[in-house]
């Protein structure tokens, strides 16, 4: 199950040769080559909100609002690299975390911020060191409803602890904000033993994160940023589910 991670951390001076190398900036820019139309349309319909995202709300909280645009940007530019197995996902998804996670903290919205954090440390960082990291992945599916059971179960207890431990904190929004905690780590999990369940819960996540920077806008702490940037995400996993060329199309016969 760790095995990748294992292999990366004990071999470190190899894997940073990955990116301590002459060619690097060109192969990271050729990376965003070569994807299909629906992708390059995506990350221009996102830009294009994101632009509208920034005017409505930079007069009144300009550090802010350039960090939720930045991150906003850079995440969808990482869930497409990682839907066109790009090398570019590892520093957009990274460089994204920092924005997310800053602007969380800012918004009162702290599960959300360890989340990102937690994808900076456990999977934008190895992805950076090995760009082969999601090559050669065979998703598997359920054989028995116990597993959906199994799985189940570790969402409910994960997100009974999660929603203690926040509730003792000042989060304003600690339902929503801690159902999104233990989403991302069940769907995490998922991911990690290649699961193609983990589509199921990463669709429905991007549900509840709408309606967390939502109401997390409504009550005046962040913008329309995020709202459309999951919005993105809700179309590309719309994609992957029915488009013949679709990650979960694909998986869906193995």
């Amino acid at each position: 199950m760790f095995d990748r991670y294992v292999d990366v951390l004990s071999n470190l001076p190899k894997y940073s040769k990955n990116v301590f190398r002459k060619d690097y900036f060109s192969w990271l820019i050729n990376q965003c080559r070569g994807w299909g139309k629906f992708s390059y349309g995506l990350l221009l319909f996102n830009f294009v909100l994101q632009v509208f995202s920034l005017r409505q709300s930079f007069s009144d909280s300009p550090i802010s609002s350039l960090i939720f645009f930045i991150g906003a940007n850079l995440s969808v530019a990482c869930v497409i690299g990682i839907s066109n197995r790009s090398g570019i996902q590892g520093w957009a998804g990274a460089l994204s975390a920092v924005c997310i996670a800053s602007v969380s903290f800012m918004a009162g919205n702290f599960a959300t911020a360890w989340e990102q954090i937690g994808y900076l440390i456990f999977l934008d960082f190895f992805c950076i060191l090995d760009p082969k990291w999601n090559d050669n992945i065979k998703a598997e599916k359920f054989e028995k409803m116990s597993e959906w059971i199994y799985y189940i179960a570790f969402f409910v207890v994960a997100w009974g602890i999660i929603y203690y431990i926040f509730s003792l904190t000042s989060d304003p929004r600690v339902f929503l904000d801690s159902l999104n905690l233990a989403m991302a780590i069940t769907g995490s999990l998922l991911e990690l033993n290649r699961k193609r369940e983990q589509y199921f819960v990463w669709t429905i996540s991007s549900i509840f994160t709408i309606a967390l920077w939502t109401q997390t806008m409504l009550q005046g702490d962040g913008n329309f940023a995020l709202i459309f940037s999951y919005s993105v995400f809700f179309l590309n996993d719309m994609y992957a589910f029915f488009s013949t060329r679709g990650w979960f199309r694909i998986n869906s016969q193995v």
